[in-house]
């Protein structure tokens, strides 16, 4: 018993201490992140593309930051690369999407040449769970051509 609970504590302490050490972590590579992106913005076009570069590292890197992989991802939108941004929100609407981002992947899927339809509807499903009867979820059911869906619960 004394075994259990002193192993128990030294994953206990060593969990805390991953936590912070995580989160400092975090901080620090979106505030780079951020450095990054400002740089972008204000400095010349040979810093721009050193300044991508650098955010496509750091999201590799850094595969389940959501904040950094945003940041990459509206860069690559501001440069008009649609295919390698339609990767980025694929990603991060993997995990947990959200309906808003759901409807920017439909968006980008109809920007590159595919069939967005079923991503439109899964958008309406979305806005539906969450009962959000907005403007955009009357675009999104614009969007999906099926307009009753949202309204009669038929998505």
């Amino acid at each position: 018993m004394k075994k259990y609970s002193y192993l128990t504590s030294i994953i206990f302490s060593f969990s805390v201490v991953l936590y912070f050490y995580s989160e400092r972590h975090d901080k620090k590579t979106i505030l780079y992140a951020n450095g990054l992106l400002d740089r972008y913005i204000k400095y010349p076009a040979s810093e721009k593309l050193h300044a991508l570069k650098e955010l496509k590292s750091l999201t590799n890197k850094n595969p389940r930051n959501v904040k950094v992989r945003s940041i990459y991802l509206n860069i690559l939108l501001l440069e008009k690369h649609y295919t390698q941004g339609l990767e980025q929100i694929k990603t991060i609407n993997k995990n947990s999407p959200i309906a808003l981002s759901k409807l920017n992947e439909c968006l980008l899927i109809e920007r590159v040449g595919k069939e967005p339809r079923s991503c439109y509807q899964q958008a309406v499903k979305l806005f539906r769970a969450k009962r959000n009867h907005d403007n955009t979820s009357i675009l999104v059911l614009k969007f999906s051509q099926n307009p009753i869906s949202l309204v009669k619960g038929t998505a």
